[in-house]
Formats: C-alpha cells, sequence, structure tokens
C-alpha cells in the first residue's frame, strides 16, 4: 500500500520537484534579472540627474554672464535689483531644467557667501546678495580646496534632502567661485521607484512564462536597458545627438522615447542658453563675449599667416538723444538699421559685432595702419546717410577707434579695450578718428587717478577760486569777474583745470566742483559787497549740471547758506548745454532768473543755437567765443563778431567778447558796438587777495595803455 502509494505520488512529486525547480530557477533568473534591470535603471536615473545637474551648472557661467561673476565681490559691487534679476533668472531657468535650486557662492573671509540664488525670485524668500552659507557641506568646501566638481547628497536644516553638485570656476582675478545646483532626493526617490515598478513587472511577465521565456525575456529585456544606460552615458558626456532606439509601445519604448525627447529639450535649451549668451538679441550679431572670442580666433591664424589684424570700434554719437526725444523703439529700429549698414560693408572674411549699447566692433584681417584710410572713410560714408525711421530722417555720425594685432595687444579682450580708448580719445578731440597710442593711456589713467582725488580736494578745500576782471567798453568801469577754478594739489603742485574739468565732466563727477565754486563765490560777493566792491561774479555751469532736475534745489540750498544776494552773481551756461535738453533747461533757466541770478550763454557761435529758442531765454547776457578773437584781423572774423553783436543788441542782450589780448583788439571790438571785453589785456584771472588790491589801486576802473 504504501509502495504503491509512494509509486502513485512520486511521478507527481518529480513532476512537482521539477516544477518546483523550474520555478524556483525561473524566479532566481527573475529576480536576478529584475534586480539587474532595477539597478541598470537607477544607474541611469542617477546618471541623467547627474548629468542635469552639471549641465544646468555649467550653462549658469553663460546665463549669468562673466561680467556679472567677475564684477560680484562684495555686497556693495552690484546693486539688489541685479542681484534680483539675477536670481530670477536662475529661478527660471531651474524651472525649465526641473531643478529646486541654483545658486553661485564664494569664499570671502574665510566665509561662503551667496552671489547669486534663485531663491531670491521666490515669494516670502529671505535669500539675500552676499549672505553667509551657515553650515556648508563638506563636499562645497572640498570644491573650493580643489578645483574639482563634486557631488553629494546633504539634508539642509529644514530636513529637506537634496542632490547637489559643486562646480568650481575659476575668475580672472584668481579667485574661484562654485556654481551649485540641487534636485530634491524625493523627485530622485520617485524616479527610483518607477524603475522598481518596471523590474517588477518585468519579473512577474517572467515568471509566468517560465525558464525558456525567462532566459528570452531576460535577454529582450537587458538589451533595452543597457541601451538605454549606454545613450545615458553618452548624453551625460554632452552627447545630445545620441538616441535610444524606441521603436513599439512597450514600457522600454515610451521610457526610450521619454528619455530622447528629454534629450532633445536639454540640448535646445542649451544651445537657446548659448545663443543668448553670444548673440545680442536686438541685432543678431554677435556680442562682446563672441566678439572676444572672434578675435582671439583669428589672432591665432594671423600668427601662423604673419597678417595684421584690425580692430575698429564705432560709437554713434548723440545716440542718447534719438532715445530721449524719439523713444527707445526708434532707437532700436535706428540701430538695427545702423548694423544691417555696416554689415553690408563687411568683405567676405570681416566680422561685425555689437560690443555695448550703441557701440559696433568690425574685426578687419589682414588691415594694419598703413591701408586702413580707405576702410575709415566707407564707414564715415556709411554713418553720414541720414536713416529714415518711421517716417523720421535722423541724421547719425560715429566716432572711430582703432587698435591693432601685433602692435597693440596679443588677445581679444585688450585688442577691444585699445580700441575702446582710441574712440573715445577721438569723440573727445572731435577727430574722424584715432589708432591707439600707449601714451594717450597713460593720460587717461592720469586723469582717472585725478578724478579719484578731486573729491578729496574739494573736502580739504584743496580748490582756488581765481577771478578774471570784465572791462566795460564805454567807461571802462570794472563791474564784474569770471569765476575761473585752480586745483593747489599738495603733490603735484598747480594743477591746470583741462585737466581735470573736461574728464569730470565726462565721468558725471563735476557737480561736486560746481557746488564748491557757488559757495565759494557766493562768500566771496558778500565779503566784496561789504568792503565797497560790489562786483557781479559769474560761474560757470555744465551741460551735467543743467539737465539735472535737482540742480537747481541745490543752488537754492547753498544761496540760503550763504546768505548771498543773487543779484550779485551771474550763471553761465554754455550755447551746447542750452540746446541739449532745451525744455529741461528753460525751466531751470526760469527759476534761476525767479531767484534772482543773472544769466549768461557762453561759448556763443561755436554751437547751433535757433534764433527763435534764443529769443525766448531768460538770459541777460552773450559772451563771445575766445577762438572769434583770433580773426579780428580777417574781414570775415570781423563780419561774425559784427553779426553776434547786433543780434545780441536786437535780443536786448549784454554782449561781452572773452580773450581779448591786444590793443587792436579793443579798438576793433569798440568800434562794433561790443559792451564789455575780459583778457589778458586787462588782466590775468588771480585769485581775491590779489583781485581786490588791483581793484583798489584802479579805484575800479581801467584804461587801455598807452
Amino acid at each position: 500500500m504504501s509502495k504503491h502509494l509512494l509509486a502513485h505520488l512520486m511521478p507527481q512529486t518529480a513532476r512537482v520537484k521539477i516544477q518546483m525547480v523550474f520555478m524556483l530557477v525561473s524566479l532566481f533568473a527573475t529576480l536576478a534579472y529584475s534586480l539587474y534591470a532595477w539597478n541598470m535603471q537607477s544607474l541611469a536615473v542617477r546618471s541623467n540627474i547627474d548629468a542635469r545637474l552639471i549641465t544646468a551648472a555649467a550653462a549658469m557661467s553663460k546665463l549669468i554672464g562673466h561680467d556679472y561673476l567677475r564684477t560680484a565681490k562684495t555686497a556693495q559691487s552690484i546693486k539688489p535689483e541685479q542681484f534680483l534679476s539675477v536670481g530670477r533668472l536662475l529661478n527660471d531657468y531651474g524651472h525649465k531644467v526641473g531643478l529646486h535650486h541654483l545658486y553661485v557662492v564664494a569664499l570671502h573671509n574665510g566665509q561662503v557667501r551667496l552671489l547669486a540664488n534663485s531663491n531670491a525670485a521666490r515669494v516670502g524668500s529671505g535669500a539675500q546678495y552676499f549672505q553667509t552659507y551657515a553650515t556648508p557641506p563638506a563636499s562645497l568646501l572640498d570644491a573650493f580646496q580643489s578645483g574639482e566638481p563634486r557631488f553629494t547628497d546633504y539634508t539642509d536644516h529644514q530636513k529637506d534632502v537634496f542632490r547637489s553638485v559643486f562646480l568650481p570656476l575659476a575668475r580672472e582675478d584668481g579667485s574661484t567661485v562654485v556654481l551649485v545646483a540641487d534636485v530634491d532626493r524625493n523627485y530622485l526617490a520617485n524616479l527610483l521607484d518607477d524603475a522598481l515598478w518596471h523590474s517588477l513587472v518585468i519579473g512577474l511577465l517572467t515568471l509566468s512564462i517560465g525558464l525558456l521565456g525567462s532566459l528570452i525575456l531576460g535577454r529582450l529585456l537587458s538589451a533595452p536597458v543597457a541601451r538605454l544606460a549606454d545613450v545615458a552615458d553618452r548624453v551625460a558626456r554632452g552627447d545630445y545627438r545620441a538616441r535610444v532606439p524606441a521603436e513599439g509601445n512597450d514600457e522600454f519604448a515610451r521610457l526610450g522615447r521619454a528619455f530622447n525627447a528629454m534629450s532633445v529639450a536639454i540640448s535646445e535649451r542649451e544651445n537657446e542658453i548659448t545663443r543668448q549668451a553670444y548673440i545680442d538679441p536686438l541685432t543678431e550679431l554677435p556680442n562682446r563675449m563672441r566678439l572676444v572670442e572672434l578675435i582671439s580666433a583669428l589672432i591665432y591664424r594671423a600668427q601662423q599667416t604673419k597678417e595684421p589684424v584690425a580692430v575698429v570700434m564705432v560709437d554713434i554719437d548723440r545716440f542718447k538723444y534719438i532715445n530721449d526725444y524719439l523713444g527707445y523703439n526708434v532707437g532700436d529700429a535706428a540701430l538695427k538699421s545702423i548694423a544691417i549698414r555696416l554689415s553690408e560693408m563687411l568683405r567676405g572674411n570681416d566680422h561685425l559685432g555689437r560690443f555695448s549699447g550703441d557701440e559696433f566692433v568690425l574685426v578687419l584681417p589682414g588691415i594694419d595702419r598703413n591701408n586702413i584710410d580707405d576702410t575709415i572713410y566707407r564707414l564715415h560714408s556709411v554713418l553720414e546717410n541720414p536713416l529714415a525711421i518711421t517716417g523720421q530722417s535722423i541724421d547719425i555720425a560715429g566716432s572711430i577707434g582703432a587698435a591693432f594685432f601685433p602692435q597693440h595687444g596679443t588677445n581679444g579682450n585688450t585688442l577691444l579695450r585699445q580700441a575702446e580708448s582710441a574712440m573715445y580719445m577721438a569723440k573727445r578731440i572731435h577727430a574722424p578718428y584715432m589708432i591707439y597710442d600707449a601714451r594717450q593711456e597713460e593720460s587717461r589713467k592720469d586723469q582717472l587717478s585725478l578724478l579719484g582725488e578731486l573729491k578729496v580736494a574739494i573736502e580739504e578745500n584743496q580748490l582756488v577760486a581765481f577771478y578774471q576782471p570784465k572791462v566795460n567798453l564805454q567807461d571802462g568801469y570794472i563791474a564784474a569777474v569770471e569765476a575761473l577754478v585752480r586745483w593747489q594739489h599738495p603733490d603735484r603742485g598747480w594743477i591746470p583745470p583741462n585737466q581735470f574739468i573736461p574728464f569730470a565732466e565726462q565721468t558725471g563727477k563735476i557737480r561736486g566742483l560746481t557746488l564748491w565754486m557757488l559757495r565759494e563765490c557766493m562768500q566771496q560777493s558778500r565779503r566784496w559787497r561789504e568792503g565797497g566792491m560790489p562786483l557781479k561774479i559769474s560761474i560757470n555751469v555744465s551741460i551735467n549740471d543743467m539737465e539735472d532736475p535737482a540742480f537747481v534745489g541745490m543752488v537754492r540750498q547753498v544761496l540760503n547758506d550763504t546768505q548771498a544776494d543773487a543779484s550779485d552773481l551771474c550763471l553761465e551756461i554754455t550755447e551746447s548745454a542750452v540746446m541739449g535738453e532745451p525744455e529741461r533747461v528753460m525751466d531751470s533757466l526760469f527759476t534761476f532768473r525767479e531767484l534772482g541770478f543773472k544769466l549768461s550763454i557762453d561759448d556763443f557761435g561755436t554751437g547751433y543755437s535757433s534764433l527763435a529758442y534764443l529769443s525766448r531765454l531768460p538770459v541777460n547776457e552773450l559772451k563771445i567765443d575766445r577762438s572769434f578773437m583770433m580773426r579780428l584781423n580777417e574781414t570775415d572774423g570781423i563780419q561774425i563778431v559784427r553779426a553776434i553783436v547786433q543780434l545780441g543788441h536786437i535780443l536786448k542782450l549784454e554782449v561781452v567778447a572773452e580773450g581779448v589780448e591786444n590793443t587792436e583788439g579793443w579798438h576793433t571790438l569798440s568800434s562794433l558796438g561790443c559792451d564789455a571785453i575780459q583778457g589778458y589785456l586787462v588782466a590775468k584771472p588771480l585769485p581775491a587777495t590779489e583781485l581786490t588790491p588791483w581793484y583798489m589801486d584802479r579805484r575800479g576802473r581801467w584804461t587801455l595803455p598807452g
């Protein structure tokens, strides 16, 4: 019975055993393969995340811009609004690429500080510029020390877990910043959970088919994962052309298509970021960063061929007025038209880029200072033709500077800087163009040094007011003087005004000097009036001052502080200042007139005044520019001065000639009806301590010698 039962059970037991063996083998194979599949997918997910992190971190420097990273060093070096703008840019980019947090840090006095932060753009965030990173991960500090990228998983103070990359970047000054990109570990965990579920589904299917099916299915399943891992690895290395075969509609095919789509999207975003980093969006020309690369590439080739390379910078003169009077839309349209015109004059191997607002750069292989004149001539011809924008004809002109390889530099940044320096020199002296001269650079550096010391000079009272008398041509009485500033530097001695005043005007630093002169002259006018010398003092006011609406209030405050009589003071405004911002200047002039100041138009005859506009100005005096005094021995010169005198008298203005140095000029001006003169014929500018006895000795009246 037992044998029969055993015989009956044995086949079944063997079958069961075989089935169990097959099931166990199938289960083991399934489990082994499922674990393998899950591990491969996990590697692919992690590799993709790390690739996304490193790509995002690398793209940040292009997105933010090297100028920002170079400038951002202290809390005062970047304005809060610029920091917030960069934070928004990083925040938008982080959302697009699926990252949680992007920021830039630097070591400062042994502490890690934030230079840029995507959290700055989020509502309620406390992240501020240059905020201290309280507890930086060890991997971050290691990245600073080693200069190599570091990946890490860390938990912040809110117990949130992140996967991060720390990518060091060396700045031009030798310091290092670290670009940081974070992804939430919960997001990574979800991706890994998805990979695990895929593996379990594959395992169940494999187990139901059996050992043979398991082997076949395992092979079929392992191949796509291997291909996916291989493609993910290529994408991680930056090869965005790699594609996962994704035929069919199974999970791996959908995953492959999703992976391919993600790779394409990342590639497109990186290409767009690169394009934005190198191309000016308005003109579609290469921007400053791209110009540096283009020039450097041309220099490399030129070193092999021994040919020169010219870098020519063009600045559009008075472009500010196009924006101010016609609007930024017209200004943008004008820049586009100028870019097209300049592009049309290029040779096949030339390059054109937009350096900054209204500055363009031409890079010209094979051009040196011996054959650049034709290019400059064509440039001026292009720029002198008026632009037709929205039915308006706009006259333009340009200041041009040039630098050459190898004479002036051997890299892109240097040549651009030298060309810019030459361009500014051309603008200052109104030359058709200038070629870079190292002596000009030294002069510019010296002016910058003086400009930095000017504030100290004002605070320490190193400035001295000199006064040049004005003489009435009819009776010889001295009723007024013009105040002129001099600088007695403790180390350099007397510094002539032409070495610091023009540069102070160009850089917007003239305000402190003007206010010092106003205060000094107002105090001196009180002293002279109280001493029986009621001399009117004329004070020069720059175009920068007149175009500032706040300037009137500053003058009113100085007048109140000194308790001077405004009728003893005359403000001299150049003709170009009057015509620069006519309506704004007109309002200021009427306010000064109401306060009691006399008003004078200086350097008359050198600008382009409208007679209709001049007739509306509340001025008392016209000053004929000294350049006309040198032509009083010519018929044309005499006719011009006669016309100015007659015009002044028609407008009921007193006419003063400056720069009179000889008796012939005195007699000519007297015969033409000029009211008063000033110049070396009467006296050179004198300090108040010398002018007072000079005036008293003559009892307030000057007579022609001989």
